[in-house]
């Protein structure tokens, strides 16, 4: 009676707990946007054959399996491509992956451990945000529990066929959906020889056959890719902290869901422990170890060998058994501390994941929805006409435009190796009053301010910062606009500008000051200013206007900006005049902008770093410079929030 007391109530618990996964991952399920890899993959569904389909939308245009692509191909076909269809299967085997991890922490280790898996799984934001995303990540995940699932009942439970086949389906299934669940699969299958008697052996070793077989279709796709020769090359290499920082993110990069993690397992070691045999915990936990080290040792190999790849959403296939590992130290607990457990964790996780990661804030503000959904409005609010600039594949624009139902003047940078002449020549070309943009270069704001001087709207957001610019002024006074650093016309300084006076020319007509560079002078005005005296926190955009006059259209010379720790060169980077064409005689300016948090690598730490600016005369020539700006605005605290 008592155990079948117990059961009920574990079931009733499990129902809760995949009730609270089912919220958190359909919360304002209508206003989830795509994401940048959920549209990648939407425009390479537009084919009209299944040939074009792999030749182009997954050998040449991707670098994942077909699966995935080829199965968002046929549901876009059947159901059309809003978020929500899009969206739904991989919501629901998100929720889905909850139960499976349950499933199987029980069939491993017992209730409690199932029970404690599945609550992370429900909570943590790595579960949630992907299963948010249709992308090969949770479905992976979903494959991989499935496999192990039917692979554990076969080793754990009973030698029937019936399991060998369930682990043959979904290993197969998890082959075609990610590179990275196939290598899980495959250290899956590998581990199982550790396990099979001797006995079973052939039917096993013809499981892993039959997973061979099924796959044979796609090992075309697979050497077309390889002879392509790039899966990434968009990520930086993981550091030597790599992991330390996946687990301090996983725990949404606090520190109390940390404590509570520690203090369920040190709790543990006071209760009872599982009635399972020494011998066969002992080799449980090596097993479950064996499937952790994979995916970071590959991943870290190729990054160094070959070219980054390895990110924090390629051990999602993993994580639930780091979980699985560390709670098979716990024992079994009964039903009253257990719930005590699950009720800690929730409040712990749910609260740091929506208040201190402010998740739904960020992710459900992506730029592209955001952006059109903006400029659709700034068009509603004002009589005035909007034009859109961004670096965004035409596909992505043009999906939001079919979903506001209105299409707006665009013009996108992606594949079209723009100069800095193309695109003054472009914001000439512009006839509308009003300009949004999003997804640019730093650069690109200062030309935009030439020609549109009213900074009227700033959003950030998560991956994203978006300006709206004018021609005459809107009174939307949301901008946070420039404060200006300092500036010089040669005749008074800010701060101490450092050049030789014996440059310095005065215009007697027009009274105006000059530094005149010769072609026996290699560097300029110079500027060196700490910036601990600038700004509290990297999130900070620093723009640099350097007027010219005189110069030669061959003018080869470089605004240099520099963060320098010591002798230490922590930053640089150089705008080269000739890239703003270097009109002879004429009057023009010359920008740089140092975005101070992409500069410092994201890390936060400005005491003793100096921020230096100079002028570099390259080639040696003679111009004059009559006037030097130095602003800041603020950046983007938010780009990398999640």
């Amino acid at each position: 009676m008592k155990h079948f007391i117990y059961r009920s109530h574990t079931g009733l618990l499990l129902f809760f707990i995949i009730l609270a996964g089912t919220l958190l991952r359909f919360w304002h399920f209508q206003d989830i946007p795509f994401t940048f890899d959920e549209l990648s993959a939407m425009s390479r569904t537009q084919f009209d054959s299944f040939r074009d389909l792999i030749r182009v939308g997954v050998v040449e245009k991707d670098s994942h399996p077909a699966g995935i692509q080829v199965f968002l191909y046929y549901w876009s076909m059947l159901f059309g491509e809003s978020e929500m269809v899009i969206k739904l299967p991989f919501l629901l085997v998100g929720v889905a992956s909850i139960y499976l991890a349950y499933r199987i922490g029980e069939i491993w280790f017992g209730k409690t451990v199932g029970i404690l898996t599945a609550t992370y799984l429900s909570s943590l934001q790595l579960f949630v945000m992907y299963s948010q995303m249709a992308r090969p990540y949770v479905s992976g995940l979903f494959f991989t529990l499935f496999a192990v699932l039917f692979w554990s009942k076969y080793f754990f439970r009973s030698f029937k066929i019936k399991f060998l086949a369930g682990f043959v389906v979904f290993s197969a299934l998890a082959a075609y959906n990610h590179y990275f669940s196939l290598l899980f699969v495959t250290v899956l299958g590998i581990s199982g020889l550790f396990l099979v008697q001797r006995k079973n052996l052939l039917v096993y070793f013809m499981s892993g056959l039959a997973i061979l077989i099924l796959y044979i279709p796609h090992l075309s796709v697979i050497f077309a890719q390889a002879e392509k020769g790039t899966i990434g090359g968009w990520l930086s290499e993981p550091g030597p902290y790599f992991l330390l920082e996946f687990s301090y993110w996983l725990f949404h990069q606090s520190l109390i869901p940390i404590m509570v993690f520690v203090l369920i397992i040190a709790i543990g070691f006071f209760v009872k422990k599982t009635s399972l045999k020494m011998t066969m915990l002992s080799k449980k936990r090596w097993l479950l170890l064996l499937w952790l080290l994979p995916a970071p040792v590959f991943g870290y190999i190729y990054s160094y060998t070959k070219e980054p790849i390895l990110q924090y959403s390629l051990l999602i296939f993993t994580t639930p058994y780091l979980f699985l590992l560390l709670f098979s130290f716990v024992g079994e607990w009964k039903m009253k501390p257990l719930v005590t457990a699950v009720i800690l964790i929730w409040a712990v996780n749910i609260s740091t994941l929506v208040a201190g990661q402010h998740y739904y804030q960020h992710f459900y503000r992506q730029p592209f929805n955001q952006m059109v959904k903006n400029a659709v409005a700034l068009e509603a609010d004002y009589e005035e006409e909007v034009f859109i600039i961004s670096d965004y594949i035409p596909y992505y624009t043009e999906y939001y435009f079919r979903k506001y139902d209105q299409e707006l003047p665009f013009y996108t940078t992606r594949n079209k190796d723009v100069s800095i002449l193309d695109f003054k020549k472009m914001l000439l070309g512009i006839n509308q009053d009003i300009v949004i943009t999003s997804g640019l270069d730093d650069i690109y704001f200062q030309l935009i301010l030439e020609q549109f001087p009213y900074w009227e709207e700033f959003e950030t957001g998560f991956t994203y910062e978006q300006y709206v610019f004018s021609k005459n002024n809107l009174n939307i006074h949301t901008a946070p606009g420039r404060t200006s650093i300092t500036e010089t016309t040669f005749d008074k300084n800010d701060y101490d500008w450092q050049y030789s006076e014996d440059h310095m020319v005065t215009d007697t007509s027009s009274g105006d000051h000059f530094y005149l560079m010769t072609a026996d002078e290699t560097y300029g005005p110079k500027i060196e200013i700490p910036l601990s005296e600038l700004m509290d926190d990297i999130y900070q955009i620093i723009d640099m206007e350097v007027e010219i006059v005189g110069a030669d259209a061959n003018l080869n010379a470089v605004i240099v900006g520099e963060i320098k720790k010591g002798e230490e060169l922590v930053h640089w980077q150089g705008s080269d005049f000739s890239v703003f064409g270097i009109e002879t005689g004429k009057r023009q300016k010359i920008f740089l902008t140092m975005d101070i948090q992409k500069a410092m690598s994201n890390k936060n730490k400005i005491d003793d770093q100096i921020l230096r600016f100079y002028i570099w005369n390259r080639g040696k020539q003679q111009f004059a410079i009559p006037h030097i700006k130095i602003f800041m605005r603020p950046g983007n605290p938010a780009r990398y929030r999640l």
